[in-house]
């Protein structure tokens, strides 16, 4: 995936870096689209705030990345970027993507399309109409699009914790990095990232938890489940809200009307018409 480029002049603020004038985008979406009178009064556009010390610009479509100090480090040559992850960035070129180090290097020639970034070691690419994982080197390592429809709008693109989401007809799991299918593709959602150790999952429109081995350790059972936070989930059923622990017991009853996750050993929770502050003991917090 390529880095997105929306650019609002809403959320732009102008500074100096090294004599030139600079756009810097506080947010951004999808396209770094500016009119042409307004690029040329300004000059280059940030359209990337962060990206492990390096900021992604942009100057008459190209592109390339400053470091915090504003000097040029990598030339406005590419015709796209992505951010850079575990020290490569994608960069495309003539309607082909690589990637490049920090300092600039071509590390993985320009073959692929709509390249994701790295993590857990690994980028997914599309090279012949195919999905795959590349390594650090392009070496392919896991070739799963002839089982399974990667699914784009979610963590499928990337390993997070040796794992990636595969979805077939709608349905999710999870593979390992050897492409062995961990998770059986039969949830309706997997809701990744994990949060200390255990994921939300969904199936038959019912909440619960898996761990990273694929058990569930809390069977899909709530109406709405979030991930865990210092020890506890909040679960709700038949319209009330409650606290499980990481074992599936239920520490605190499913009484409240609303309620927020735990913060600092304190939660915030709404029983009848007030809301209080309760400890991870359920009881209420007397201090003010």
């Amino acid at each position: 995936m390529m880095m997105s480029r929306t650019l609002k002049k809403s959320v732009v603020a102008f500074f100096m870096l090294t004599g030139t004038s600079y756009v810097f985008a506080s947010q951004v979406s999808e396209r770094c689209e500016i009119d042409q009178e307004y690029q040329s009064s300004h000059g280059t556009v940030l359209c990337e705030t962060s990206s492990e010390g390096l900021v992604a610009v942009e100057q008459k479509g190209k592109y390339g990345f400053m470091n915090s100090q504003g000097k040029l480090v990598i030339p406005i040559k590419y015709d796209d970027v992505g951010i850079f992850s575990e020290g490569l960035a994608s960069v495309e070129k003539n309607n082909k993507s690589g990637f490049i180090n920090i300092q600039g290097k071509i590390v993985i020639p320009f073959e692929y399309d709509r390249p994701s970034r790295f993590s857990d070691g690994l980028a997914r690419v599309r090279i012949d109409g195919r999905y795959i994982f590349i390594d650090k080197t392009g070496t392919k390592v896991l070739d799963v699009d002839r089982y399974y429809n990667l699914n784009p709008f979610s963590y499928s693109e990337v390993f997070m914790d040796g794992l990636a989401l595969v979805e077939k007809e709608s349905k999710q799991g999870l593979i390992n990095k050897q492409g062995e299918l961990v998770v059986p593709v039969e949830y309706d959602l997997i809701d990744l990232p994990f949060s200390e150790g255990l994921v939300v999952i969904k199936k038959n429109n019912k909440y619960g938890f898996l761990n990273k081995q694929g058990q569930e350790v809390v069977p899909p059972k709530y109406d709405n489940a979030v991930g865990f936070l210092e020890g506890l989930a909040r679960i709700r059923y038949e319209g009330r809200y409650g606290f499980i622990n990481q074992q599936g017991q239920i520490v605190i009853p499913i009484v409240f009307e609303e309620a927020s996750s735990f913060s600092e050993n304190i939660a915030k929770v709404k029983k009848g018409r007030l809301w209080i502050t309760i400890n991870k003991k359920g009881e209420e917090n007397k201090k003010r």
